[in-house]
């Protein structure tokens, strides 16, 4: 976005302000400079000068000598183009001045005459390509005015990069709004009423409907006659130049000219070639057909907006007009429209199309619905100054919809506390007033309206960064937190957002970043039913098919990202994504911080001395049980998976109590034939982070390390296949105060132990803190072992 200063300086009064300041005020108010251009910079010592004597070089045929009126003395110059004579007002490049690229002007002899400057032309000056001559001015041109002021070229232009949440900055009064606010200046609106109107009524000529208002929430016309169509006058045209816009017409230019001043696109018709005195905003035909001003036959669908006459299309709908309704320099009688579009359909017709202008691209980030009355009389009355006619009576206004005003509740001590400083409740008031947000003040709330170029404004934290940002980042000092520190217990607090990622990082995973939308069988196709379908939130407009639910699960972006891994023969997949999840709450949608983790193909495959092997799942368990480790996370249970994306005899589930916490194992071979990866092996878990911080970010106590050894056992039992090893180990662990840890290391079922068995290796870990154990109490350990495995599960030592 292109912002003239000398533009600016219209509305707001900037005097005294350096252009470094003001480029540092725009950048702390969230408007980043990304470039200024110091118009006129390079035309230092250049001026305008008289030839008063002009005699032939007596040692070149095609030189002259040439005697130049600077305003205060007279030089001599050594000229070589063929297209001045004495009298002429022209550029005098001076002896200093820099015309680029290391070219500066010294006093230096040309065929043994002394020259002490040039005369210039307009590609010497960048002005324009003519080059075979020098620049003839006028003869009203003021001898010895610097060329930057006569050219007018002493503005300087910011280039700025727009946040998409900031329409409203898109233009020359919503930057000097901005500047207003911060320096506390008065902003200057220009003249938005009729003075001069015909009695003739618009409305008698003109009617305007919307067929739906899904498309079109209002639709404003006027008219002016009996203009006539010409070269804009300087002031326009200089404008416009100034930020890259070309000069058409008086009434294309006027259009242009509002556009970058109050940001909401115009469109200008022929009023005489409208048919049937009405327009109307309706979806466009299945393969209509339309001739574009830029004379394209386009091809519309039922997602296009268009403005139609009583007979055909005459424009596109914010994005461009039709050739059979266009301003030529036979119209006298212009239709003025000023409209909101839905800000979707613009940007799939534009992106369709391949048609983007300045026009489309406020449409997609949405226009003022309320300012169409101030910016129509604005381009009404900037017609009449610049291309005569008379102003019809009245706007044929179609307003179905109006704008709905969003009331916010402020807390003052909260917003301060949020601050971290407290700032006067008065310079509260007074930066929103300055905003123009309507505010009514009850206790230490403020009741808050924004206005309606600001659909920004929805959440009291939106109004929080309005007064930082204007307050100033600058006037908020740094101040430490207060920390409580115990010297026997420490508050664990390795379970932050981004420590999670951290620590995934640590145990080799990778990290994705996807999207938080899935389609809308995506649920469907990974057999998840955790959550039940009308439990989904589904986007009112999604962008594409792919993009409908707000996804509850991690698990289908995942898979995703496996399948098109494996596609492109990346054999090791072992990736991890920390993200929302989202489901119906009771009021506001239910939002969890969710691990996910993704293992597939083969880990060892380009190691020289390691055996192939496919990830399985107590890779995954290891990888669950250290993360989880390293997240002082360790009262939990693991059972067998309830989850149906899950393999049934390949998958658990984690537990506190009867909280679940989260799951993991291999995923469901009826999920993997969807994906079409039924060959694969694909393990998935997905841990809910925000229960898990729920049962850690306690006080940790931490424990002596026992100076007697440990004795490791190792047992092998015989058990019925239906038993679960966790049952067995939680009874393990109760036998005898003794037992340190139990693990299981290896599961065996098949020859040799009979129908519906299985063997389970654990390995125990024994271990007295106060004393070295001697094999008799060891071996008691042992006996009780086995006898409880035996009276519970009926268990036997694998011989």
């Amino acid at each position: 976005m292109l912002i003239s200063l000398n533009w600016l300086k219209q509305y707001i009064d900037l005097e005294g302000i350096e252009i470094n300041e003001l480029e540092n005020a725009l950048t702390m108010i969230g408007q980043e400079v990304e470039k200024i251009d110091r118009q006129g910079s390079n035309l230092d010592n250049i001026i305008v000068g008289q030839i008063i004597e002009k005699e032939s070089h007596p040692e070149s045929d095609h030189l002259t000598v040439c005697k130049v009126d600077n305003g205060t003395e007279i030089q001599q110059v050594i000229c070589g183009a063929p297209n001045h004579k004495k009298g002429d007002k022209v550029i005098l490049a001076q002896i200093g001045a820099n015309l680029g690229e290391d070219f500066v002007i010294k006093k230096t002899k040309i065929r043994g005459m002394e020259s002490n400057g040039m005369l210039c032309s307009e590609k010497e000056l960048g002005l324009g390509q003519a080059h075979e001559g020098i620049m003839i001015l006028p003869e009203d041109a003021k001898i010895g005015t610097p060329a930057k002021e006569y050219f007018k070229l002493s503005d300087v232009i910011f280039e700025l990069e727009i946040t998409p949440n900031r329409p409203d900055c898109l233009s020359h009064i919503g930057i000097a709004r901005e500047l207003a606010v911060y320096y506390d200046k008065e902003l200057k609106m220009p003249n938005t009423k009729i003075e001069n109107q015909t009695t003739e009524k618009a409305q008698d000529l003109i009617t305007v409907e919307i067929d739906d208002t899904e498309i079109s929430r209002r639709y404003a016309a006027r008219i002016v006659k009996n203009v006539k169509i010409g070269e804009s006058p300087k002031w326009l045209k200089e404008r416009l130049e100034s930020i890259g816009l070309r000069s058409i017409n008086n009434v294309v230019d006027i259009s242009n000219f509002v556009l970058m001043e109050l940001n909401h696109p115009i469109h200008t018709f022929d009023y005489n070639k409208i048919q049937g005195n009405k327009v109307i905003v309706r979806r466009a035909k299945e393969n209509e057909k339309v001739v574009t001003l830029d004379d394209q036959e386009r091809e519309l669908t039922s997602d296009d907006i268009v403005i139609s006459d009583a007979n055909r299309v005459v424009a596109i709908a914010g994005v461009m007009g039709a050739a059979n309704s266009e301003v030529d320099e036979n119209t006298t009688n212009i239709l003025i429209e000023v409209a909101h579009f839905e800000p979707t359909l613009i940007r799939k017709t534009s992106k369709k199309l391949t048609l983007s202008s300045d026009a489309s691209y406020r449409f997609e980030r949405g226009v003022d619905l309320e300012d169409a009355e101030k910016v129509i009389n604005r381009v009404a009355n900037l017609i009449k100054e610049v291309a005569g006619g008379d102003i019809l009576e009245g706007i044929v206004d179609n307003y179905p919809i109006k704008h709905e005003k969003k009331l916010v509740e402020l807390n003052i001590p909260r917003l301060n506390k949020f601050v971290g400083k407290e700032i006067p409740e008065e310079k509260i008031i007074k930066i929103f007033e300055n905003l123009e947000v309507q505010v009514t003040k009850n206790g230490d709330n403020l009741s808050l309206i924004a206005p309606s170029f600001r659909e920004d404004l929805e959440r009291e934290q939106d109004y929080y960064e309005e007064v930082i940002r204007i307050y100033g980042f600058d006037n908020i000092e740094d101040i430490l937190p207060k920390l409580d520190m115990n010297s026997d217990e420490i508050v664990d607090t390795t379970l932050i957002l981004d420590n999670v990622k951290d620590i995934a990082a640590s145990v080799g995973l990778k990290e994705v970043i996807n999207y938080s939308f899935i389609p809308r069988d995506g649920l469907e196709k990974i057999n998840f039913t955790r959550i039940a379908k009308d439990n989904t939130l589904e986007v009112l407009n999604p962008i594409t098919e792919d993009f409908v639910i707000m996804k509850p699960t991690l698990i289908y972006s995942l898979l995703k990202n496996a399948k098109d891994n494996l596609s492109r023969n990346f054999s090791n997949i072992n990736f991890f994504e920390v993200s929302r999840t989202f489901e119906k709450g009771e009021k506001l949608a239910k939002e969890d911080v969710k691990l996910g983790i993704i293992l597939a193909g083969e880990p060892n495959k380009y190691l020289w001395d390691a055996k192939p092997k496919k990830y399985d799942f107590y890779d995954l368990k290891g990888i669950v049980e250290e993360i989880l480790s390293k997240m002082k996370f360790n009262n939990y249970t693991i059972k067998r998976t309830e989850q149906t994306e899950l393999h049934p005899g390949r998958g658990a589930d984690i537990f506190v109590g009867r909280e679940f916490i989260g799951s993991f194992g291999e995923i469901h071979p009826d999920v993997l034939e969807k994906f079409g990866l039924e060959k694969e092996s694909i393990l998935v878990a997905e841990l809910n982070i925000d229960l898990i911080k729920k049962y850690t970010g306690k006080k940790v106590s931490y424990k002596g390390i026992s100076k007697f050894p440990a004795v490791p056992r190792d047992l092998a039992l015989v058990i019925d296949e239906q038993i679960l090893v966790g049952d067995v180990i939680k009874t393990l662990e109760k036998v005898s105060p003794l037992i340190e840890k139990v693990e299981l290391f290896d599961v065996y079922q098949g020859i040799g132990l009979g129908l519906g068995k299985k063997s389970i290796a654990i390995s125990i870990v024994i271990r007295d803190k106060n004393k070295t154990l001697v094999e008799e109490e060891i071996n008691g350990v042992v006996s009780k072992i086995l006898e409880k495995v035996k009276k519970d599960y009926n268990a036997e030592l694998r011989q």
